[in-house]
């Protein structure tokens, strides 16, 4: 009971390791390596399957998964405090690395199918069908180690050459010559929305999806600039298009966010639309749709440690009351050993 008070269904799924393909408002699904499907409702932090049918809580699916069994969940639970560990640490905004691979050395491309790309997108609340849908998936030679090569995540820019933008997960980093990404077709009377890099613009497609208004965010044209060096190019073309009904701004609060939000709206005649309201306070919009942790396992995780802490102390005191105080010889020390006699006469005492 107090695993399944503690421990949505959604995260043991994560923490297990299945790869949530789509959500559609409070049902989140899930892919089983045997090709079956599950659902998980959010709501009511339930799953349920078919063939055969079965439901359940976040304990049930334990055991159904293997990493509980007769009541025990402790397997399970470690796997989520790691899961929960990551979640602390991943950030709002990622950074640009320096160094860029020639379009040569990307190689391998195809639609995303690696389960350890889609896994870590599902980390960062993106689900299969939206990575599949926007990305592609290639490998580089490593920087470190050029004879190995790592996987990556990327979107094609749209310049006069090839060139990507790669993510691994900590980085981005550019294939090719740098530029901005566009996303959809140009129509008439249509909506631009601006972001700095591709994850902003992933989470934007992604909630757009859970609430039912993907159909309409997908018409709008969409423009990712991938950083410094796609600003000036994204204020060129803005400017080259004056027949945009709005330009809406989804950059990141920071200094560079704030500098090109100054640099667009100056494109475009002070008309551009600062939209940061809708992730005050999480710095960007990949920030604010991030998973979080929930408050009960930090009320959880807060008692018990202050329930440690108390047994510690207690520990601690016991150990000093126990501490027997030194005996202490209070015998004079009046010389060398003597002897006394008792005179059978008169009893008195002679030493």
């Amino acid at each position: 009971m107090e695993f399944d008070s503690i421990v949505p269904v959604d995260d043991l799924c994560m923490a297990a390791g299945l790869i949530c393909t789509l959500q559609k408002g409070v049902l989140r699904h899930y892919e089983l390596a045997d090709g079956r499907e599950l659902t998980v409702n959010i709501a009511r932090n339930e799953w349920a399957m078919k063939n055969p049918d079965c439901y359940g809580d976040a304990s049930r699916l334990a055991e159904k998964l293997g990493l509980a069994s007769n009541g025990d969940c402790s397997k399970a639970f470690s796997l989520v405090e790691q899961l929960y560990a990551e979640r602390e640490n991943i950030p709002a905004t990622f950074g640009y690395t320096p160094i860029s691979r020639p379009v040569w050395e990307f190689a391998e491309t195809c639609h995303p199918n690696d389960k350890n790309l889609i896994s870590m997108m599902n980390r960062f609340g993106i689900t299969k069908d939206i990575v599949k849908l926007y990305t592609l998936e290639g490998s580089i030679p490593q920087v470190k180690n050029g004879h190995r090569r790592e996987r990556v995540l990327v979107t094609p820019m749209a310049n006069e050459g090839e060139g990507f933008m790669a993510f691994d997960g900590k980085t981005f980093r550019s294939i090719g010559d740098s530029g901005i990404t566009a996303m959809g077709q140009r129509r008439k009377d249509q909506i631009c929305m601006v972001y700095e890099n591709p994850l902003d613009f992933l989470a934007l497609m992604e909630s757009a999806s859970h609430n039912g208004v993907y159909p309409l965010i997908a018409r709008r044209y969409h423009i990712i600039l991938n950083g410094k060096r796609g600003l000036s190019e994204a204020c060129e073309y803005l400017k080259a298009n004056p027949d945009f009904l709005e330009v809406r701004c989804f950059l990141p609060e920071t200094e560079f966010g704030r500098t090109a939000f100054a640099a667009i709206n100056d494109a475009v005649k002070g008309t551009a639309i600062d939209r940061t309201d809708m992730y005050r306070g999480a710095r960007s919009l990949f920030g604010k749709h991030l998973p979080k942790v929930p408050e009960a396992y930090r009320k959880w995780k807060a008692l018990h440690t202050e329930r440690n802490m108390a047994v510690e102390e207690d520990k601690s005191r016991n150990v000093r009351q126990e501490q027997m105080k030194p005996k202490l010889d209070i015998t004079p020390l009046l010389g060398g050993e003597k002897k006394a006699v008792i005179d059978r006469e008169t009893g008195g005492l002679k030493l």
